[in-house]
């Protein structure tokens, strides 16, 4: 498992894993801004905290692509397949331990979160080693867009469904 995660990664995994735990915090710092509830949470459900692993991961894989300049489709392609796969693990972590328990517990749901993170790096060198195929620019940009536009419109029009029903 080890050999999936790179040393250069760790840096990256800290500062996903700090702008994470920052994000849960700037919808209120911010007196409620409608802009910065698109990219962060606005109450305590588990969708909206999906937001504090995706936007940091975007915003980081941005940066990551700039300063390095790999090959842009599968460098995208590989982070979205890899962001999708910790959103999942958050939310089927939390609903199965949830389920057991009977509540949630703080230490527990930052344990979920910050593995999440360290899974997505794990999957994105995973993904880049087995060279998985790539759908056309259009698509792997357009997933991005999608999903953002998920958090966005959800946000504002949450469904009457349990992953967007706050947690207390």
């Amino acid at each position: 498992m080890y050999k999936y995660i790179q040393k250069q990664d760790l840096p990256y995994i800290i500062l996903v894993s700090i702008l994470g735990c920052l994000n849960h915090f700037l919808y209120e710092w911010f007196h409620g801004s409608a802009f910065i509830a698109l990219f962060c949470p606005v109450n305590e459900s588990v969708w909206e905290h999906l937001k504090l692993l995706y936007f940091p991961f975007f915003f980081i894989s941005i940066g990551l692509y700039i300063v390095k300049r790999p090959n842009i489709l599968p460098f995208f392609y590989y982070r979205f397949l890899a962001v999708m796969y910790g959103m999942i693990f958050i939310v089927v972590s939390f609903y199965t331990y949830t389920g057991i328990i009977g509540t949630h517990l703080l230490f527990m749901d930052l344990l979920i979160y910050f593995f999440s993170v360290f899974l997505t790096f794990y999957l994105c060198t995973l993904f880049q080693e087995h060279r998985l195929k790539v759908p056309p620019q259009n698509v792997v940009f357009s997933l991005w867009i999608a999903v953002a536009l998920c958090f966005f419109v959800f946000s504002c029009l949450p469904p009457n469904t349990g992953l967007f029903f706050p947690m207390e």
